[in-house]
């Protein structure tokens, strides 16, 4: 397992514009896809900067980077925020059928 974890980190490029998708890390790591989230998550854990994108009108490159500059890695600090703004809304209406005892009222 420390092997696949350090050789994920080198297959990780750096820069946004050469992003690798999650299916290639699966395949080269031969791991399916929910692993390989798994040890992106602990290498971030552990401090390693890895980013990821994701496309908005098809014209980005999607998949996970090392950021070459702050303002790479600024994009996804936002996008990452956005996503957990979105969440907290979703949660909204659960939180409140909740309070109420399960009334949906």
């Amino acid at each position: 397992m420390n092997n696949t974890k350090s050789k994920l980190l080198e297959m990780i490029p750096y820069g946004k514009d050469h992003a690798i998708s999650m299916e290639q890390l699966a395949i080269t790591l031969d791991t399916d896809k929910r692993n390989v989230r798994k040890l992106i998550y602990a290498e971030r854990l552990r401090g390693a900067v890895i980013c990821s994108s994701c496309s908005k009108n098809g014209d980005e490159i999607t998949g996970y980077y090392r950021p070459t500059c702050p303002e790479e890695a600024k994009s996804y600090v936002e996008m990452q925020k956005s996503r957990i703004r979105s969440a907290k809304q979703a949660l909204k209406s659960a939180e409140k059928y909740i309070k109420g005892g399960g009334n949906n009222g």
